[in-house]
């Protein structure tokens, strides 16, 4: 059996991986900042509040990517990253697009989840795979580069979110006649949504650098079932994960006290705000990271002790 090839640490496929991932992160950012500018439009024809556009900007968005980032970080630890990185960037680029066809609140508050789930798989993978194709000497400046993606792209979400709702409203100011029926905002979710998926396609074909290539370590392989290593994460997300500690009483004490506590300041919140929806969901996301802390400990005591 032939031994596998690797690209060569800091070689051309190192400096052409390093420019797609920065190019993902501009979308990254791009498709989870455009809501922001779109955000009156959106009011105006969904008829919505502005707490129930903090609910799409933040915890619709913020609690599944937390909640999904770490059984998918677990899954680029043990599986192929530029696969996982593909995969997301398709998910959330899709998602971006069907914001493009809501017509109700709930609609996108699910493709905003979407685009939550997809976007946690970016980051884990992509640094995973930019810290085995460059040496530990310039891992920090590559670091920064890739880094530069998050102001790239929340510059260029706010100016081509707005420049497009502008240019659609200008040639369709009666939307019955646009393309599909489209209002402006519908068709810039559309329009920056599309090239990420095709963006996918090039990440898929990106060389799989070794693992652990370019600091000389020559044991890390990938694991035989990184499916059920990610799987064993999502049930440490889970409440009952706590019943395998070495003393259920206590640790389901302290989990019911954590509840407790979440659960009054949720209503607390819920009394001065009411807004049900956004504090159910904060309060639901805070429990199962606290559970999935509690189960850390038996998981991974080196992790946990962090």
């Amino acid at each position: 059996m032939t031994e596998k090839t690797y690209p060569k640490v800091g070689g051309r496929s190192a400096k052409i991986t390093l420019v797609l991932l920065v190019i993902v992160y501009i979308f990254n950012f791009v498709d989870r900042q455009i809501l922001s500018v779109l955000a009156e439009d959106i009011k105006a024809d969904l008829n919505i509040t502005d707490s129930d556009l903090g609910f799409l900007f933040g915890t619709a968005f913020a609690v599944f990517y937390s909640i999904f980032g770490i059984p998918l970080g677990k899954l680029a630890d043990s599986w192929s990253r530029k696969n996982l990185l593909s995969i997301g960037l398709a998910t959330w680029s899709l998602m971006t697009v069907l914001s493009g066809t809501a017509k109700s609140f709930g609609a996108l508050s699910v493709y905003r989840v979407g685009v939550g789930i997809g976007e946690s798989s970016a980051s884990p993978s992509s640094y995973s795979i930019l810290s085995d194709y460059f040496s530990p000497k310039i891992r920090s400046t590559i670091l920064s580069i890739y880094s530069s993606g998050v102001y790239l792209g929340a510059g260029i979400g706010l100016f081509l979110g707005g420049w497009i709702v502008e240019l659609w409203t200008n040639a369709f100011p009666d939307p019955n006649l646009a393309p599909l029926g489209l209002k402006g905002w519908q068709a810039a979710f559309m329009l920056v949504g599309l090239p990420g998926i095709v963006l996918a396609c090039f990440t898929w074909r990106i060389k799989e650098p070794k693992r652990g290539g370019s600091e000389g370590i020559e044991s890390l392989q990938e694991e035989s079932s990184p499916f059920k290593s990610m799987l064993d994460e999502f049930i440490g997300i889970s409440p009952f994960i706590i019943l395998q500690d070495k003393s259920p009483l206590t640790a389901l004490l302290i989990n019911v006290v954590i509840a407790s506590v979440i659960s009054l300041t949720c209503y607390g919140l819920y009394l001065i705000t009411n807004d049900l929806i956004q504090w159910l969901a904060f309060g639901v996301g805070i429990y199962l990271l606290s559970c999935w802390i509690q189960g850390l400990k038996n998981r991974d005591p080196i992790t946990f002790g962090l």
